[in-house]
């Protein structure tokens, strides 16, 4: 992701914490790039506050809805033996060393799943097949919204392009980097996943 949308802070050097995060569980199956209603499920609320990475607490909801703002959207693509790629960012400065989920804004005119399948393209140099989403976060920029999907790659090997590395990271191992804001409060989500415990599992085989 080039753009800095998923951290915009109140001042130099800070990271802004997400405002709140919904959870979709990966057996909760979508098409045509669209959240249709119901497709986050009740997981309580917590209450909201900024840890020591920035982050804020996560605050759990129900209800998709529409975004007025912008929708960004990244992918958590796993292989078959179910880890996940996260890749560290090299810029801006600020961000430099943190690690998140591909991904990008979605273009006017574009679906969230094509615009997944864009940025894999542009950033990691492979195809993808989109599967459910994992969860939502609200960024710090009024009105936009960070949505996470998972997907799988279907052809060629993710090579780093917009990215100094790139790190498949098993169930034990998510703790062992240092996420971006936005993409952070969705971890113990997709932790929950890898080991199977989450509702439901994507791909099936």
């Amino acid at each position: 992701m080039n753009a800095d949308v998923r951290g915009p802070g109140p001042g130099p050097g800070a990271c802004a914490p997400a405002r709140s995060v919904r959870h979709a569980g990966p057996d909760a199956l979508v098409a045509d790039g669209r959240v249709p209603d119901g497709l986050v499920t009740d997981a309580g609320v917590a209450d909201a506050g900024v840890g020591d990475a920035g982050v804020a607490d996560a605050v759990l909801g129900v209800g998709g809805r529409a975004v007025q703002g912008r929708v960004v959207v990244a992918v958590a693509l796993l292989d078959d033996r179910r880890r996940v790629l996260a890749a560290r960012r090299r810029e801006p400065p600020v961000y430099a060393g943190m690690w998140e989920f591909p991904g990008g804004k979605v273009e006017p005119g574009e679906s969230e799943f094509d615009a997944l399948v864009r940025e894999c393209r542009e950033e990691l140099d492979v195809e993808i097949e989109v599967g459910p989403m994992l969860g939502e976060v609200d960024l710090a920029r009024p009105g936009w919204v960070l949505r996470v999907w998972f997907g799988r790659i279907t052809r060629r090997v993710p090579r780093m392009v917009d990215h100094d590395e790139l790190r498949w990271l098993g169930a034990d191992e998510l703790d062992d980097v240092r996420w971006m804001p936005a993409d952070g409060p969705l971890v113990d989500r997709l932790r929950q996943v890898l080991v199977g415990t989450g509702v439901g599992r994507w791909p099936q085989s």
